[in-house]
């Protein structure tokens, strides 16, 4: 009787070291996998991150851009139009606008690949503005002002553009999350 409770607890020792040791290694494989899930995601989400940070830079840049060549254009518009009231006009400022219009153009059309709807909708009322006071100094500098067609008119409406031009600018600023709260009228300026 000795020699079988002695084998059953030397059967029972040795069942128990072989379950410790395969619980053992279960554990920790599955520590191994939650260890790999867990650095696969971090992973994920450094690069989720860093993509975010890149799309957020690109925007910056885009948005930077073409709010530069929507000052120079208007600029050179306004210089233009100050030309035509002066009755002195030369090439050079007849240049400005068609280089400073190409630039505009272009950087309104890379914002059209970048920018959200809203931000897409005031980029296009601002460009639209500017087209509009681009054709009447045009017509006034080529001699067929149209009927209305004046430079003081001209210019209040380039003056009118600026404040399109800073709802533009707010949506931009709350895209990129520089601005979250739009300032009392923002949101009615659109046409």
């Amino acid at each position: 009787m000795a020699t079988v409770s002695t084998l059953l607890v030397a059967l029972i020792a040795v069942a128990g070291s072989v379950v410790t040791t395969y619980l053992a290694q279960r554990s920790a494989a599955k520590n191994k996998r939650d260890d790999f899930d867990l650095a696969r995601r971090q992973r994920e989400e450094e690069r989720a991150a860093t993509h975010e940070k890149e799309w957020r830079e690109q925007r910056r840049g885009c948005y930077l851009s073409l709010n530069v060549a929507i000052r120079q254009h208007r600029l050179a518009i306004n210089d233009l139009l100050h030309g035509i009231r002066s009755g002195n006009v030369d090439g050079d400022v007849r240049l400005a606008v068609e280089d400073t219009r190409r630039t505009y153009m272009e950087h309104h059309a890379e914002t059209q690949l970048t920018a959200p709807r809203d931000v897409l909708k005031a980029a296009g009322v601002v460009r639209g503005r500017l087209v509009d006071v681009y054709a009447i100094a045009k017509r006034l500098d080529g001699g067929q002002a149209g009927e209305g067609d004046t430079v003081g008119g001209a210019l209040a409406r380039s003056e009118g553009c600026l404040r399109h031009i800073e709802h533009m600018r707010t949506l931009m600023r709350r895209d990129l999350g520089v601005d979250d709260e739009p300032e009392e009228g923002d949101e009615k300026v659109t046409q």
